[in-house]
C-alpha cells in the first residue's frame, strides 16, 4: 500500500547529523493543486548555540522529541506527494506518528514569526495555508 501524503504527517528525513542523520519533518499544508505541501524541521536545542525562538518543542510534544527542540524554519522547503510517496516506499523516509493539531498550529504560527523563513516559503504558505 502506497503512503498516502497528509497534513500532520512526520518523517524522518535524511538531513545531517542526528539520528542516523535525519531529522524530523512536519507536513504543515494539506497538498495543494500541485500537489506539492510544505515540510518544517525540528533539531534539538543544543547548550550554547544559538537557535530561533520562534517555536521551540518540548519534551513529548511529539513521540520522537526526547530533548527541548526548535524549528529550522531556514530549512522549510516543498516537496512533490509523489516524491514523498517514493521517498517512504523506497524506505529513504521513515514515516512517524503525525503530530497533534495543537502542535501543526504552532509551528505555523512560527513560520510567519521567524526571521528565518524564506520569502519563497512564506509565499507558498500563504496561498496553501487553509489547505
Amino acid at each position: 500500500m502506497a503512503y498516502v501524503v497528509a497534513k500532520k504527517s512526520a518523517l524522518l528525513i535524511p538531513s545531517g547529523p542526528g539520528e542516523d542523520g535525519k531529522h524530523l519533518y512536519v507536513i504543515v499544508t494539506a497538498p495543494c493543486e500541485a500537489e506539492r505541501c510544505l515540510l518544517v524541521t525540528l533539531t534539538s536545542i543544543r547548550d550554547g548555540r544559538f537557535f530561533d525562538p520562534a517555536c521551540r518543542v518540548d519534551v513529548g510534544e511529539h513521540e520522537f522529541i526526547t530533548k527541548p527542540s526548535y524549528v529550522e524554519y531556514h530549512m522549510s522547503r516543498t516537496l512533490r506527494c509523489e516524491q514523498i510517496v517514493k521517498c517512504v516506499d523506497g524506505w529513504y523516509f521513515t514515516p512517524k506518528p503525525p503530530a497533534s493539531e495543537e502542535l501543526v498550529e504552532r509551528l505555523c504560527a512560527g513560520l510567519t514569526e521567524s526571521d528565518f523563513t524564506s520569502k519563497i516559503v512564506l509565499d507558498y504558505f500563504a496561498a496553501n495555508r487553509h489547505r
